[in-house]
C-alpha cells in the first residue's frame, strides 16, 4: 500500500492566548476520528503536533493514500420473506436489492450461524477510496465545527459565509505530492504557507519536515518548545546578573501563546518603584506588560525585569527601554494609588460597600459582608479560627474593593487588603485572613494557612452558592457565568483538608450559612430545597473531583452516603479505607451481602429494629445476632477500626443467608428477620453504605 506524509496547516490572525493548544488538539481528534471511520489507521507515534499564534498544524510521516479494497457483506431479510411460496422474489426481496445498488440475482440464501433461518446474502467487493478525496470532502465541515468561544465573520474580498475564531489567511493541505482541494472561509487550500510575520517569508512548506522548515523561518512551531526556550533563555539572562527569575508558569504559557520566535532580554525600571508590595509590582508587570519579575541575590525583590520579545532585534536595548517605558509608566499608576489609598482605612471603607451591588436580586456587597461575619462568629470554633479575629477580618475583607489600586489591578483583591489592614494597625492574624481569603482559586491552587482565612472563605463561598442558586442562576452543562462550579471546588478543598480541620457536616455548613440570610432583615429567604439544591450540586461536583483526590467515585458515595454526622474531611478518609476493603475478597463479599440486605429492605419499607431472641429459631440467625450485638456494645470510634468488626461480620452473615429463608411465611418470623437485617445494615452505616460499592 503506498503511504504518503499527511500536512495540514491552518494560517490564521493571531490567535488569544490559550486558545491555539485547544484548537489543534480539537483538529487532530477530528482528522483521526475521521480516518479511523474510513478504516484507516494511522500510528499514533506518526503525528506531530504544533501551534503558535498564527497557525495550527498537523503532520503525519506515512498516511495510506487509499483505502484497503474490501468485501462487504450485505444481509437481506429472511426467506420467507424474501421469497413466496413459488420461490419467487417478494416486493421486499426486489426493494431490498434494489436499494443495495444490487439486483435479487446478486444474492443467495445463507445462514447467519445461529441455524435458524436462511437470509439473502451478497458479497461486494469494495475499492477503497482516495484519501485525498475522503479529506477534501470532511476538511470543511470539520472546521466550521471546531469548538471555540467566539466565532467571528470578516469581509476583506468576496463574500465569506463561514466563520472561524480569527480571520483564515492560508491553508496548506497535501497527501504527498497531492494537493487535498477544498475551500474554506474564501480560501483554497493550496501548498505555501508564510514564516514569521516580520522575519519570514511566504514559500512551501516542506511536507517531509515542516517544524524545520518554519524555523528557518523564525516559527518556533512547537508550543513546548517555545516554553522550554523561554525557560532557559530567562535562566541564562539571570545567572549573567547574578538574578533569579519568579516562577510563572502560567505567564510562561501564556507568552508562549502569543509568540512565534520568543526572545527574552532584560530591562529596568525604576529604582524608586521597589517601594511597591511585590506582588502589587509583579502583578502590575504581569497583567499588563506579560513581564517576568526577578530576585537578587539576598532575595530580594530586583527592579530588572525580563520581557519577551517576538522577534530578534539588532537594537536589544532599544526594545527593552521600550518595555520599561511602558512598565515605568504602569508602575508610576500603581505608586500613585498605593500613596493615595492608605488616606482612609478599610474600617472607614466598610460603609461604601452598602454602594456596591452584590449580585441584582442579591442586595448589596455589604450584605454579603454581614452574613460571612455572622456566619464565622457563629462557627469559628468548629473551624479552629479565633472568633474575634475571624469575624473583625470578614468585616474588613472585602474593603479593599474600594481602593483605587485594586479598581485599577483588580487582581489585587484581598492582598491588597492585608496590605493595607497591616497599615491600618490591623493584627497579623486579620490582615493575613484578608489577604487569603481568596484561596483557593481552583483545584490546584494552595489553600489558606490562616484558619480565620478559611472560616472566610468556608463563608463566602457557600453564601455565593445558596445566593445564586436561589435565583435560578444554576450552571448548566455548557455555561457556568458566576463561576459557581469553582466556588464548590474551593468549598471542597477547604472541607476536605485535615491541616486546619473544618469540623462541620456539610449539611452544617449549608444550613449556617443559610440561617444568616434567612436572619437579615432583606426580602430573601433560602428555602430548604434551594438547600437541597446546594448540597447535590456540591456532591456532583466531589464526584467530578474522585481523580484528583486519588479516590473512586464508588468509594465516595458509599462514605457520604452513610453515617452524615461526619465532617468531610472524615468522610474522604474512609473513602480512602475503602478503596482498599473494596478490592479485596473480603470487601466484595461483604459489599454483595449489603448490596442484597438493601434490596431486601427496600422492597418491604420501614422496618423495626426490635429483635425477639426468642424467634431466633435457626442457628445461623441466632450466631448472627450474638456476634451483632457484640459489634453494637464495643463498635470502636476510629473508621479503620470500625471496618475491622463489620468485615469480621462476613462469615455469621454468610451463614445466615445459606441457612434462613428470610421472606418466611409465618409473619413474625419474617418481620423478626428483617428487623435483624435492620439492625446490621443500621450498623454498617454508622461507618458506610457499603451496599454502593
Amino acid at each position: 500500500m503506498s503511504m504518503q506524509p499527511l500536512l495540514i496547516e491552518i494560517g490564521i490572525e493571531e490567535i488569544p492566548a490559550g486558545l491555539s493548544e485547544k484548537l489543534q488538539g480539537n483538529l487532530a481528534a477530528a482528522v483521526d476520528v475521521l480516518l479511523k471511520n474510513h478504516a484507516i489507521e494511522l500510528d499514533a507515534g506518526s503525528w506531530t503536533h504544533a501551534c503558535t499564534p498564527r497557525r495550527i498544524l498537523l503532520h503525519v510521516n506515512a498516511c495510506p493514500a487509499k483505502q484497503a479494497d474490501c468485501d462487504e457483506t450485505i444481509w437481506g431479510p429472511p426467506e420467507k420473506v424474501a421469497f413466496d411460496a413459488e420461490g419467487k422474489p417478494t416486493k421486499a426481496a426486489i426493494g431490498f436489492a434494489n436499494k443495495s445498488g444490487l439486483s435479487v440475482a446478486d444474492f443467495s440464501l445463507a445462514d447467519k450461524g445461529d441455524g435458524k433461518t436462511r437470509y439473502m446474502q451478497a458479497v461486494v467487493h469494495r475499492s477503497g477510496c482516495n484519501v485525498v478525496d475522503i479529506l477534501a470532502e470532511a476538511m470543511p465541515d470539520i472546521l466550521r465545527k471546531l469548538p471555540s468561544p467566539k466565532q467571528m465573520k470578516w469581509n476583506d474580498g468576496d463574500t465569506r459565509d463561514d466563520a472561524f475564531i480569527r480571520p483564515v489567511r492560508w491553508i496548506v493541505a497535501r497527501l504527498g505530492d497531492a494537493v487535498i482541494p477544498f475551500e474554506y472561509a474564501g480560501v483554497k487550500s493550496g501548498k505555501i504557507s508564510r514564516g514569521h510575520r516580520i522575519a519570514g517569508s511566504t514559500g512551501e512548506l516542506d511536507l517531509h519536515d515542516p517544524v524545520m522548515w518554519l524555523a528557518d523561518q523564525k516559527v518556533m512551531a512547537k508550543r513546548e518548545a517555545r516554553i522550554a526556550h523561554i525557560n532557559r533563555a530567562m535562566q541564562v539572562l539571570c545567572q549573567a546578573e547574578g538574578l533569579k527569575v519568579v516562577a510563572d508558569d502560567e505567564l510562561v504559557e501564556e507568552v508562549s501563546d502569543l509568540t512565534e520566535w520568543p526572545v527574552p532580554l532584560l530591562a529596568t525600571f525604576g529604582e524608586d518603584y521597589l517601594r511597591l508590595p511585590e506582588e502589587a509590582i509583579r502583578i502590575t508587570l504581569k497583567a499588563h506588560q506579560r513581564c517576568f519579575v526577578t530576585h537578587d541575590k539576598a532575595g530580594n525583590i530586583s527592579n530588572k525585569f525580563i520581557a519577551v520579545a517576538n522577534i530578534e532585534s539588532k537594537e536589544v536595548s532599544k526594545v527593552a527601554e521600550g518595555n520599561a517605558r511602558v512598565v515605568n509608566a504602569r508602575l508610576a499608576d500603581a505608586a500613585f494609588y498605593y500613596d493615595r489609598d492608605p488616606s482612609e482605612t478599610l474600617d472607614a471603607r466598610v460603609e461604601k460597600l452598602n454602594g456596591v451591588t452584590f449580585q441584582e436580586g442579591l442586595g448589596m456587597l455589604s450584605d454579603q459582608v454581614r452574613r460571612m461575619r455572622s456566619f464565622v462568629l457563629d462557627n469559628a470554633r468548629a473551624i479552629g479560627a479565633d472568633g474575634n479575629a475571624a469575624q473583625r477580618a470578614a468585616y474588613l475583607c472585602k474593603s479593599d474593593l474600594t481602593t483605587g489600586l485594586v479598581h485599577e489591578f483588580p487582581e489585587l483583591q484581598g492582598y491588597m487588603g492585608g496590605v493595607y489592614a497591616r497599615m491600618d494597625g490591623e493584627s497579623d492574624a486579620v490582615a493575613q485572613a484578608i489577604a487569603e481569603h481568596y484561596q483557593p482559586a481552583g483545584a490546584e491552587d494552595a489553600l489558606p494557612q490562616s484558619p480565620e482565612a478559611r472560616a472566610i472563605a468556608v463563608a463566602e463561598r457557600i453564601d455565593k452558592l445558596l445566593g445564586y442558586f436561589h435565583l435560578g442562576r444554576i450552571p448548566t452543562a455548557s455555561a457556568d457565568p458566576f463561576g459557581l462550579r469553582r466556588a464548590a471546588i474551593g468549598l471542597i478543598r477547604l472541607l476536605a483538608d485535615r491541616t486546619t480541620a473544618v469540623e462541620m457536616t456539610l449539611d452544617q455548613v449549608i444550613h449556617e450559612a443559610a440561617k444568616q440570610w434567612n436572619q437579615q432583615r432583606v426580602t430573601i429567604a433560602i428555602s430548604h430545597e434551594t438547600e437541597e439544591q446546594v448540597k447535590t450540586f456540591i456532591i456532583e461536583r466531589l464526584m467530578g473531583l474522585a481523580d484528583h483526590l486519588g479516590l473512586s467515585k464508588a468509594s465516595i458515595d458509599a462514605a457520604i452516603s452513610g453515617n452524615a454526622q461526619r465532617p468531610l474531611y472524615q468522610h474522604l478518609a474512609i473513602a480512602a479505607l475503602l478503596m482498599g476493603f473494596a478490592d479485596s475478597e473480603s470487601g466484595q463479599a461483604v459489599a454483595a451481602a449489603n448490596k442484597r440486605i438493601a434490596n431486601i429492605l427496600k422492597k418491604v419499607g420501614d422496618v423495626a429494629l426490635d429483635v425477639d431472641p426468642a424467634l431466633l429459631l435457626e442457628a445461623a440467625e441466632q450466631d448472627l445476632y450474638d456476634k451483632l450485638c457484640d459489634a453494637e456494645s464495643s463498635f470502636p470510634t476510629e473508621p479503620e477500626h470500625q471496618l475491622n468488626v463489620l468485615a469480621d461480620l462476613r462469615e455469621a452473615v454468610d451463614g445466615f443467608f445459606d441457612d434462613v429463608m428470610v421472606m418466611a411465611e409465618d409473619e413474625k418470623l419474617r418481620a423478626n428477620r428483617l428487623a435483624l437485617l435492620a439492625r446490621l445494615r443500621a450498623l454498617f452505616l454508622r461507618l458506610a453504605d457499603i451496599s454502593r460499592l
